[in-house]
């Protein structure tokens, strides 16, 4: 435990050795904060409980990239709470907002995860449903909402992100940021299938470093947002490897394809149209393609819906969307637009 100051203020957080007893985890938070978590659950196999009964101490992972989500967290450790009356830690990108509030029966957790360590069970840390999916099935199948990624193997390659986008803080909140040496994982990218390079960014010389490893052991993958400037860098070898039927499915977020809203989020404009054609290429070629919008963003008091989904199915096999988030989290307004977006759907 220890009092931390950062960008969004003061506040005490626990590290994982201030965990007592026996853990219960769950994950309301991206595939990166997950696999983090499954990370250090995987080397401490004995600490970790899939029934929230047997746990002395209960983790949620929490997501802060919206106050839609941040709601989502706050009712996750609530119901938990509720049900056991036992504290809960609160890790994951929320924990670092010591501007939010946080019930008394919270504590933060800072960021837990295990370097190297190979993801035997992923049934150690529950994952929470996606709950901007109202009516989420469980399924195999990519492409089925909620679903990209959820039954891949997530390989951990790195964290943190050093973009500058306006909207985003995850370089504030995922702690140290770090990129793995791609040959030492090599054992156990061959142990297992339906492998997704898991990173808040990967970056360019690790998606090289992988294309090489594919081609030479003729397994495929899949990557997970891979910024559109990383991927167009990456151009060769990702077309070779798609060629050789190696490249399973991209997500790339692109956020938008409006110009002038893309020079807003402080986003490279002619790279983002550079990463929509390399994309209709790999389409093109067979590898499912994907990612994330950013709807209703306001420029200089102008509201963009941003949400073209004729131009969006043109180019990807699977797309997501969040609403804008200033960063300033109000419960009553999150609760508002949760009804707006989730409950009563009005995203199109």
């Amino acid at each position: 435990m220890e009092k931390r100051k950062n960008i969004f203020g003061e506040g005490i957080i626990y590290q994982k050795e201030d965990i007592p007893g026996k853990i219960y985890a769950t994950s309301a938070a991206c595939m990166s904060v997950w696999s983090d978590m499954l990370s250090f659950a995987n080397a401490n196999k004995e600490r970790f409980v899939k029934n929230v009964e047997e746990a002395d101490s209960i983790v949620v992972l929490g997501c802060q990239v919206t106050d839609l989500a941040i709601l989502n967290d706050l009712e996750v450790a609530k119901k938990l709470h509720d049900e056991t009356q036992k504290e809960i830690y609160m890790g994951g990108c929320l924990a670092q907002r010591m501007d939010i509030c946080l019930p008394e029966y919270i504590k933060r957790l800072d960021v837990v995860r295990e370097y190297g360590q190979e993801i035997i069970d992923r049934n150690l840390v529950h994952y929470e449903k996606p709950f901007w999916v109202v009516d989420f099935e469980e399924s195999k199948d990519p492409l089925q909402a909620g679903n990209l990624f959820r039954n891949y193997y997530p390989l951990k390659i790195g964290a943190g992100c050093h973009g500058k986008c306006k909207y985003c803080t995850i370089r504030h909140t995922r702690g140290e940021t770090y990129e793995a040496v791609a040959k030492n994982q090599i054992e156990e990218f061959l142990n297992h299938e339906n492998v997704v390079l898991t990173s808040d960014s990967p970056t360019v010389t690790q998606i090289k470093a992988w294309c090489n490893i594919a081609k030479t052991y003729q397994k495929s993958f899949s990557i997970r947002n891979i910024e559109p400037q990383n991927l167009v860098q990456c151009k060769k070898e990702l077309l070779e490897l798609a060629s050789l039927g190696l490249l399973d499915i991209v997500h790339c977020p692109v956020q938008s394809f409006n110009h002038e809203l893309l020079k807003a989020m402080n986003r490279n404009i002619e790279k983002t149209e550079e990463a929509v054609k390399l994309i209709k290429q790999l389409r093109e070629m067979g590898v499912v393609t994907a990612t994330n919008i950013i709807i209703d963003y306001r420029v200089d008091g102008k509201m963009y819906h941003n949400f073209d989904q004729e131009k969006l199915n043109e180019v990807f096999d699977y797309f997501s969307w969040n609403p804008y988030f200033d960063g300033n989290f109000d419960l009553d307004k999150a609760k508002v637009r949760f009804k707006k977006y989730i409950v009563d759907g009005k995203a199109e």
